[in-house]
């Protein structure tokens, strides 16, 4: 049997928990690149400063729905491959973690493991610091050899899986052609001077997806922390430049996201789309949901599955 482990970053599901999950996710050396002793002080600062106000953004949209998609999605992606084959989750910063996902599959016997990093688009900061992870977690099994699949930025079924939902999202809005905004989770900009391909792979879904559907784009990113500099467009100020060019009709759609969670259901829902309808005055600006239909986002992954096993 072959195990087969899908990794995203987790969400808190109670107050006490997203102090865990913040000191988790700042005592990431890919977040936070600095000596061990002195990031985990400052990862322990921000989680006593930030948890109560940033679990207050998760009271508001009521709780963060990432970990029940995550499981209809490791459950459809189970019945389409079989028997041969056991599906878990495992998450970066919440529970079970990486090292326990892979120990649980272990302990179910598993010695052959593909991992799938659930991020559609590589990054240092995600999609390398779980490959971190990996590899100290095989270093505790001997016998136990972890494959891990790449990005999917480009997969046809991926770039399916988004023209099917936003053109499901120009009927139910009632719009014509609209602008399409890919609105993306910013990075600190030094990553791209280590050599990130984020912002690139962004930009080759965003022009699939639009050449597909025959739209009009731009890419720009959101929800940034901290005083670094970050890459941008920012998507407030991207919004602020379509307005003045006279876009009446722009969809936003949360290309880095496989899941709602709190940067769409908050940052976009409670923040950026209100402000480009009432400070911007663009009034037919909608956010796109999350694709509902996970099939083609299964296949996506059934296929990085099997170019692995080739």
């Amino acid at each position: 049997m072959t195990g087969v482990l899908l990794i995203n970053m987790g969400s808190p599901v109670c107050r006490c928990d997203m102090k865990v999950f913040l000191n988790n996710m700042f005592n990431d050396k890919a977040i936070l690149p600095m000596p061990a002793v002195p990031r985990k002080l400052v990862a322990k600062i921000i989680s006593t400063t930030r948890y109560k106000g940033s679990w207050d953004k998760y009271k508001l949209i009521g709780g963060s729905p990432l970990m029940k998609s995550m499981d209809e999605i490791k459950n459809a992606l189970a019945a389409e491959l079989g028997s041969d084959y056991y599906v878990s989750n495992a998450y970066s910063y919440s529970t079970p973690s990486v090292a326990q996902g892979v120990q649980l599959q272990y302990n179910q016997g598993i010695r052959e493991m593909i991992a799938i990093p659930v991020y559609p688009q590589y990054s240092i900061s995600t999609t390398e610091s779980v490959i971190t992870d990996l590899r100290n977690a095989n270093k505790l099994f001997s016998d136990l050899n972890i494959r891990i699949a790449g990005s999917f930025y480009n997969d046809a079924n991926y770039i399916e899986y988004w023209t099917e939902q936003i053109l499901k999202s120009i009927e139910d809005k009632k719009l014509s052609k609209p602008h399409l905004l890919f609105s993306g989770h910013a990075i600190p900009e030094y990553l791209i001077q280590k050599g990130d391909t984020y912002v690139k792979e962004i930009s080759e879904s965003a022009r699939l997806i639009s050449e597909k559907l025959g739209l009009t784009h731009d890419i720009s990113f959101q929800s940034k922390i901290g005083r670094v500099k970050w890459v941008g467009p920012d998507t407030k100020d991207k919004l602020k430049d379509l307005a003045q060019q006279g876009m009446s009709e722009i969809l936003i759609i949360p290309i880095s996201f496989i899941n709602e969670n709190l940067e769409t259901l908050y940052d976009l829902d409670v923040d950026i789309v209100p402000y480009g309808r009432n400070e911007l005055g663009i009034k037919n600006l909608h956010r796109s949901s999350i694709p509902v239909n996970i099939k083609p986002l299964v296949e996506t992954f059934k296929t990085a599955i099997q170019k692995i096993e080739l």
